[in-house]
């Protein structure tokens, strides 16, 4: 039986990891001929619905490379990758899917040897995972993507390093260990819900099988379907005996 290879996207910045896989090509570096390269002008401008997408169409894992942090083309660009990767690192671990599918490296258009490194790095530690069945995973990739598309995490991310490292007009800024603690949590809340919310639009079903479905607890189950329901994103549908069946009320 041969090895498995895995398929792997990589998003590459145009000014920085991009050129330092072109300087490894021209120097005829080795590396693992695994990835796809998509090229974007930075690496700022990778969605994190971009990886799922990649992961809903049968990706393997994803790698993205961006300039060091300080020399973005772009000023800050790259911060800001660094904020949304570790938030989608957070949403892949609540989703059992697990961080290890996807990579952030950065390199110069000089380091054509790290390039070639990280490559060989990344393929392998995919490779170790095995395939991505994305077929056993269609339930977490859509309430990832349902988690991603809504603006909650997207402002969290957004005001973290204005509240963390810049100083309001009382002074203060806000306590990085603080924020991040209400990331965790909020990373959490939006994708239970999202899980409900997928299960919702199938049809009428009940807080158990929603809790079969998601393997949360019922409890948990019962909490986020009432903050949904505040929201009018969950109603009642109807009732089996007495047990009340729920559905999405765009139903």
């Amino acid at each position: 039986m041969s090895e498995f290879e895995p398929k792997i996207l990589a998003f590459l910045c145009n000014w920085c990891s991009y050129a330092g896989a072109d300087l490894a090509g021209v120097s005829r570096i080795q590396y693992p001929p695994n990835i796809r390269v998509v090229r974007t002008m930075c690496s700022g401008r990778v969605d994190p619905l971009f990886i799922i997408q990649a992961m809903q169409d049968g990706f393997d894992g994803v790698f993205v490379g961006g300039c060091h942090l300080g020399d973005c083309h772009y000023q800050e660009g790259n911060y800001h990758t660094l904020k949304r990767m570790d938030m989608l690192a957070q949403l892949l671990d609540e989703s059992g899917i697990g961080r290890d599918r996807v990579h952030l490296r950065w390199a110069s258009a000089a380091e054509a040897h790290p390039f070639a490194d990280y490559v060989t790095e990344v393929t392998e530690t995919i490779r170790k995972l095995g395939p991505f069945d994305k077929e056993k995973q269609r339930l977490a990739l859509a309430s990832l993507a349902r988690s991603l598309s809504g603006s909650r995490l997207r402002w969290l991310v957004g005001i973290d390093r204005q509240v963390t490292e810049k100083l309001n007009v009382y002074q203060e800024k806000t306590d990085p260990e603080y924020f991040k603690k209400i990331l965790q949590e909020a990373v959490q809340a939006e994708y239970q819900k999202a899980m409900i919310q997928e299960l919702l639009a199938g049809g009428p079903i009940t807080v158990k099988e929603m809790s079969e479905k998601t393997a949360l607890p019922v409890y948990t189950v019962s909490v986020r379907l009432n903050e949904l329901e505040r929201v009018g994103m969950a109603d009642i549908a109807g009732y089996d005996g007495r047990t009340p069946k729920f559905v999405s009320p765009a139903m």
